[in-house]
């Protein structure tokens, strides 16, 4: 059987593994070239890449320089032998060797471990390598908040917040520092609970507007709670009152 070199319109909404042969292809022509650490050895110098031109079998089926197969239309060929050959079989073995890319890919591949997730994102492995969240149906979300709630010191089945009001913030007054500090760690945005919370600044009485007079971030970094305010429109004084009133977790 002869290789394909255009697959039809039915497969971008079908479920496919399209592979191209690029033997003979200039290594400067490859997203596979350089030193890349996912690549094990003796693979992972560039020109290795190089292979000869010729016909590659996969599955006893070649695919002849240039052209692409979509493996998933060949007799008997399943996911789960794309799968196993994909990590630890021929086609793993062709991917490091240079001799075939990735064309386009939408099979589950969610059994693959952390390792092997990131050595699937180097050879332009994207769809079907994890869950997203535009994936998840609303009974995923509505199952971990009720695993949050049920496991919260509050009990209950219910979050439980606690709010502070009019609470100084934490910063030098010195017509320099704009960078100030809250005592807790506040709720910003929407909660897996579904309420939704935001930080109230006040400057000498006047309520500031976020993006416009101050901004908010963490200062340990991504995740680990918000706890900062940034003013932006204003640099306060020895004289200045700064309050804020926001909401944490009880």
């Amino acid at each position: 059987m002869s290789s394909e070199s255009e697959f039809g319109y039915s497969l971008k909404y079908n479920t496919h593994f399209i592979v191209r042969n690029i033997t003979g292809t200039p290594a400067s022509m490859l997203h596979l070239q350089g030193d890349n650490p996912a690549i094990p050895e003796p693979y992972r110098s560039a020109i290795h890449y190089l292979s000869p031109k010729k016909a590659v079998s996969i599955f006893n089926y070649p695919i002849n320089p240039g052209q692409t197969r979509d493996l998933l239309q060949i007799p008997g060929i399943q996911e789960s032998d794309i799968r196993a050959s994909l990590l630890k079989g021929v086609i793993r073995h062709k991917l490091l060797c240079g001799d075939i890319e990735l064309v386009s890919s939408n099979i589950d591949l969610l059994q693959a471990s952390p390792e092997q997730r990131d050595w699937l994102h180097s050879f332009g492995f994207d769809d079907g390598v994890m869950v997203k969240c535009d994936q998840l149906h609303e009974d995923v979300f509505t199952c971990i908040d009720g695993y949050i709630t049920a496991n919260h010191p509050g009990g209950g089945g219910t979050l439980y917040y606690l709010w502070r009001q009019e609470i100084p913030l934490i910063g030098l007054r010195n017509g320099i520092n704009r960078t100030f500090f809250t005592p807790d760690k506040f709720l910003n945005g929407l909660t897996l609970a579904g309420d939704r919370f935001h930080i109230q600044i006040k400057h000498n009485g006047k309520d500031l507007y976020e993006g416009i007079d101050y901004t908010i971030s963490e200062s340990s970094g991504p995740g680990t709670g918000y706890d900062t305010i940034n003013m932006i429109s204003l640099t306060p004084v020895g004289h200045s009152l700064l309050f804020a009133t926001y909401a944490i977790t009880a």
